[in-house]
């Protein structure tokens, strides 16, 4: 199986105006997108639209919950300016429900083609809106991208992303900058390692993060609540 178990930590980096800077252990999954109904069959533990300590429903992805999700990739990398035509494999970094709650700030579609990785299409998901879009990145020839998804009230939106991102192997590396012009204001880093599917390994991730979606929700309050402390500026959302 292409499919596998991800886990490490995310680090957040806040240098302006003030420095906030924390850890937060998690582990991912890592879905072929093709491989979803065999791995529903491998393990009592993961489920494909049903109920199981672990589930993916298609609804809570993106696009049309009718389209298999692999097509609504390919559909979004050629509505946002790639070529989708080559795209032969579709692998999905994600968290999915746990016990039946599901949040995940970003998932991350990593695409290839025959010979190598052609794009990373990410889908960030806002607190407490729930509201998703997506951002298109040529792992070829990263190039910064424009902020328009309004995230944090603690964070503007006259930014860019700079994207620094190592083709998934053993370990899994996503560093992302955010810039206004020159200055760096803030920094993410997603640092992960590579663990076999199969259901020693769901066991033991779900035996050390038993609610892993409610744990994020949770964590992004508590950070929030901590800026507040710090007398961080408030952004409202620019649509409300």
């Amino acid at each position: 199986m292409n499919s596998a178990v991800y886990r490490g930590q995310v680090r957040h980096c806040r240098y302006q105006p003030r420095e906030h800077v924390f850890n937060f252990p998690l582990y991912m999954l890592w879905l072929d997108l093709d491989e979803l109904e065999a791995l529903a069959a491998n393990t009592r533990l993961f489920a494909l639209d049903g109920f199981a300590p672990l589930s993916l429903h298609r609804k809570d992805y993106l696009g049309d919950p009718t389209v298999p999700l692999k097509t609504a990739v390919i559909d979004t990398i050629n509505h946002l300016g790639g070529n989708g035509a080559g795209i032969t494999r579709v692998m999905m970094l994600t968290q999915v429900r746990c016990f039946g709650f599901y949040f995940s700030p970003v998932n991350f579609y990593f695409c290839y083609t025959p010979s190598s990785a052609r794009y990373l299409l990410a889908e960030v998901t806002n607190t407490p809106w729930r509201e998703s879009h997506c951002y298109l990145v040529d792992l070829n020839s990263p190039q910064p991208t424009p902020k328009s998804h309004h995230v944090s009230p603690f964070m503007g939106m006259a930014l860019d992303y700079h994207w620094n991102i190592q083709a998934p192997a053993e370990h899994i590396l996503v560093h992302i900058e955010n810039r206004q012009q020159e200055t760096k204001l803030f920094e993410a880093t997603l640092n992960l390692v590579r663990e076999d599917w199969g259901s020693r390994t769901l066991r033991q991730a779900l035996l050390r993060w038993p609610l892993m979606t409610l744990s994020i929700v949770r964590g992004i309050y508590w950070q929030a609540l901590r800026l507040w402390m710090k007398a961080m500026p408030v952004y409202q959302h620019p649509g409300k």
